[in-house]
């Protein structure tokens, strides 16, 4: 594996030895003990730390995770990517579905290839689920989206069957394989996202200091409590807080509001605002690349998911 991609998709002995609270030497020679055998680079990989993990008393969760809002420009795409990476480094084996038909998911992860088949060729039946899984990297796999997926709201409503199950039935065929599953979805209140929330487990919603975003965030509340209802489901809500500046007032304050109108959902950890957060997506690269003090509150916010904190 080159050193770019272990910057993509491992940890370093330093960040595990902070994790487990004790020292990068320590956490080696725990490591040795599980894999029995020495380690020659800072970097573990995946099934490295999923050992040593599961050798300290960890357990890995298994959940379907969507992501939605309404409104854009909330670091959806983002926590995304960021949440499932900094998940298969601590091990967690993860598949991301892209279920956005602009593909920033997809295009992030380095996949842009048109032809690849996406989720309607499922719906469709002119793939079967496991013939739209693309391998990225070790614990990380993808099912695509392109401008294809722009037809799936259609195609759900014009089908005979049960569309409101058009996620959830696929997934049962290779859920087994994965801790956590990702998915992405558009910013629209559509049959494809109540097909999206019938799959979940828990749902996160991003929320940014904006008020239009605190707008969409209780309709969007609104909308789940009534598919909810509708389908007898019985997933978590949780709200996560992005793109906090603590220099601004309107931070502060839709925080607090925030915390106010929704403390049982909030999420214990919030995503403070920088230029790599806004980048990272467009670039192609996750914040754990580079030097982002971001980082830390992906990675806080991923353990929060984990169950780790």
């Amino acid at each position: 594996m080159s050193s770019l991609a272990q910057q993509e998709f491992c940890i370093t002995l330093g960040d595990l030895a902070s994790f487990l609270e004790i020292t990068p030497s320590e956490t080696k020679k725990k490591a040795e003990e599980v894999l029995a055998k020495k380690l020659k680079s800072p970097w573990l990989l995946p099934e490295e730390v999923r050992q040593v993990m599961l050798a300290s008393g960890y357990k890995y969760p298994h959940k379907v995770i969507s992501i939605q809002m309404l409104k854009g420009g909330v670091a959806k795409t983002t926590s995304v990517l960021n949440m499932g990476l900094r998940a298969a480094m601590y091990g967690a084996r993860v598949l991301f579905i892209d279920l956005d038909q602009q593909a920033n998911l997809s295009f992030s992860l380095g996949v842009e290839d048109e032809s690849l088949p996406v989720w309607v060729d499922i719906v469709e039946k002119k793939k079967n689920i496991e013939e739209c899984v693309q391998f990225i990297e070790p614990h990380v796999d993808l099912i695509p989206s392109s401008l294809n997926n722009s037809v799936l709201d259609r195609v759900l409503m014009n089908s005979n069957r049960n569309w409101a199950q058009a996620v959830k039935t696929p997934l049962e065929k290779i859920k087994h394989r994965y801790d956590l599953i990702f998915i992405d979805t558009a910013p629209s209140l559509s049959a494809t996202n109540t097909a999206v929330t019938v799959a979940s487990d828990e749902i996160i919603l991003p929320v940014n200091p904006d008020k239009f975003a605190f707008l969409g965030l209780e309709k969007n509340l609104g909308e789940l409590e009534d598919i909810k209802l509708d389908f007898d489901l019985n997933f978590t809500k949780k709200i996560l807080f992005t793109k906090f500046d603590g220099r601004e007032n309107t931070s502060h304050e839709l925080l607090q509001k925030c915390i106010e109108s929704f403390e049982g959902d909030l999420m214990k950890g919030y995503i403070r605002t920088s230029s790599e957060v806004k980048n990272s997506v467009r670039s192609g690269k996750s914040l754990f690349a580079g030097k982002s003090p971001v980082k830390a509150d992906y990675d806080f916010v991923t353990r929060e998911v984990l169950g780790f904190t």
